[in-house]
């Protein structure tokens, strides 16, 4: 009997590993536009989350039809016969071509978190009188011969069962012994910060529609995630309004929607207070988010940033995001139909020449990504606090 090829026996782990790679790489070339996906936005509680792909194929030779002729197309040289993404959007016809496979990958929230946002942190930490925060990471550094079985390092293993056999002149694999096995052992790296508070402010006023709320809701869900997978013990605030601002808890932030008017300053009056109340800033590095569609009460603007400039005395960094969609077109992926002038809030905002306050605009979902960059973004002068004590703990 003919002995399978050691190769053929482990196509299937080859193909399932290749696979794998592939499904990462397609994730990280469409982070823009996976991070604002509503089945993820709403799997919170969920280890699990499934992503839309276009559908991997295999390479593959396929046969042409008869008399089709030999590397033989229409036109000229030169000639334009497609461009990438060309649709025939204004044809009424239907279509008569097959569409694009969608493949649904299965990624867990937390995988999906560090993909994301891994290379971001949260900018110019200054060290305070106390320093609470506590940040965490793993790294499999080291080889011992005895461990737990969920460590074991297989190819390690069977490296060692191929040297023990060869060293009996029989180059082969062969029975596994204890002696055989190796373990990965892994470090612990913390890394001790200054306190830190992040105060989320969000319009859930009536000019803020269904997909502006949403766009909003899906920045703020990251900065969550982000911050709870990251740093362990930071204090979050979230503070919802309207014509009226109130802290409240972080599910209402996320579900409860109001339909009033708009006053901006009541959310950083708010916060402002609070800050003063909780987080003086002689201990704590505090860190102010709001994001709204601009639309505000003319004769509060000024309020506002007078506000935010007294902020900016009692935090290490204000960020303020507009939200530029105008209709849901633009919003699911059809042409860009917003407003393209700025709001007189951001008007005003924009005379602040503070190097710590920081805006951004989204004008498709797509920009939520680059939003989470500017914000989150390390800062050479401090983005990790310098006043670091790293202990490295040692587990097997």
């Amino acid at each position: 009997m003919t002995e399978i090829p050691w190769d053929l026996r482990r196509r299937a782990l080859k193909d399932s590993i290749r696979h794998d790679k592939r499904v990462k790489e397609a994730i990280r070339q469409n982070l823009k536009e996976l991070i604002a996906e509503e089945n993820i936005i709403t799997a919170e509680g969920k280890k699990l989350v499934k992503i839309p792909l276009r559908y991997l194929d295999q390479y593959r030779f396929r046969f042409g039809q008869m008399g089709s002729g030999t590397g033989q197309g229409k036109g000229n040289v030169g000639d334009v016969i497609a461009r990438d993404g060309e649709r025939n959007e204004g044809s009424e016809q239907p279509g008569d071509q097959p569409g694009e496979q969608v493949y649904e990958a299965e990624i867990s929230l937390e995988e999906l978190t560090h993909m994301m946002l891994e290379d971001l942190a949260l900018p110019w930490l200054e060290d305070k009188e106390t320093q609470h925060i506590t940040t965490h990471t793993y790294n499999f550094d080291d080889v011992r011969r005895k461990g737990s079985m969920a460590n074991l390092d297989k190819k390690r293993t069977l490296l060692e069962n191929l040297k023990r056999h060869a060293a009996d002149g029989q180059p082969k694999v062969g029975a596994f012994r204890d002696a055989d096995q190796r373990f990965k052992v892994w470090s612990v790296r913390e890394e001790h910060h200054s306190n830190a508070a992040v105060y989320l402010l969000m319009d859930r006023s009536g000019s803020m529609t269904t997909e502006k709320k949403y766009i909003a809701k899906s920045f703020f869900f990251w900065l969550v995630r982000f911050l709870k997978l990251k740093y362990h013990t930071v204090d979050m605030v979230f503070i919802a309004h309207d014509t009226e601002a109130q802290v409240v808890p972080e599910q209402d932030f996320f579900t409860i929607s109001n339909s009033g008017g708009t006053m901006c300053s009541s959310a950083y009056l708010i916060a402002l207070e609070h800050i003063q109340q909780t987080h003086p800033h002689a201990r704590w590095n505090n860190y102010v988010f709001h994001f709204s569609d601009g639309d505000n009460w003319h004769d509060d603007n000024a309020r506002c940033k007078a506000l935010v400039t007294q902020l900016l005395d009692h935090t290490t960094m204000v960020g303020y995001g507009e939200i530029r969609y105008q209709d849901e077109a633009s919003f699911y992926g059809g042409t860009n139909a917003y407003n393209s002038s700025w709001s007189t809030l951001h008007k005003e905002l924009s005379t602040i020449t503070h190097n710590r306050f920081m805006t951004v605009v989204i004008k498709q979902k797509a920009d939520v990504y680059q939003a989470l960059q500017t914000f989150l973004a390390r800062n050479e002068a401090g983005g990790v606090s310098s006043g670091l004590v790293n202990v490295a703990l040692r587990t097997g």
